[in-house]
């Protein structure tokens, strides 16, 4: 069975792609733990591309439907009650490499990534970005064996059609693995994802 990897850089280091030369630069270390939330792992790691000025990608804050506001005083609002609607498109979104970049992120206990744990139209609107020239994928936590794996959109909706037909409702990690291209972890950033996103749209071309 086949296993992508991205190819490693040095710790600290960032590469000018058009040069290809290598920078040393000096960043705050931040803890690595498996315990800490995926969605933490990636936020962390976006802050430190972001810092260094290798991407600008956002989470998109999830919308919130206001139920219940108390006025304490005239010119104070107070937000008593409210819940979280379903998010509109996908997690994360930005430039990178002068190409716009979607993804949304999961995480699953099983060794399968189920169908019923992605919306339809985040499926749909990824779909649609890459159609348009965007980067497009989803970033997938399996638990019981501590990796992350990004499959890009075109993979996974073919799946995601597949089951939609009667097929199979799930898709396997050892296919993540065959399909899909590791993530590398470290210390900045704590997830090497874009380490994945070069090896699979920039340099396997």
């Amino acid at each position: 069975m086949k296993v992508n990897y991205p190819i490693p850089h040095k710790e600290n280091t960032v590469v000018n792609h058009n040069s290809g030369e290598v920078k040393q630069v000096k960043v705050k270390k931040s803890l690595h733990s498996h315990g800490m939330l995926f969605e933490n792992e990636l936020n962390l790691s976006n802050e430190y591309y972001r810092n260094i000025g290798k991407a600008l990608i956002y989470k998109k804050p999830t919308p919130v439907q206001i139920v219940k506001v108390d006025y304490p005083s005239r010119s104070k609002a107070k937000i008593v009650e409210g819940y979280y609607k379903t998010p509109s498109t996908t997690d994360y979104n930005g430039i990178y490499r002068g190409k716009y970049i979607d993804y949304e992120a999961k995480e699953t206990n099983n060794l399968s990534f189920d169908f019923k744990h992605i919306f339809e139209h985040q499926v749909e609107h990824l779909h649609k970005v890459a159609d348009m020239g965007g980067i497009a994928f989803v970033i997938i936590y399996f638990k019981k064996v501590d990796e992350v794996i990004i499959m890009d959109i075109a993979d996974f909706y073919k799946l995601w059609i597949e089951g939609a037909k009667g097929g199979r409702k799930s898709i396997k990690l050892e296919t993540f693995r065959e399909l899909g291209v590791l993530v590398n972890r470290g210390y900045n950033p704590t997830l090497k994802y874009l380490d994945a996103v070069d090896y699979k749209y920039f340099e396997n071309n």
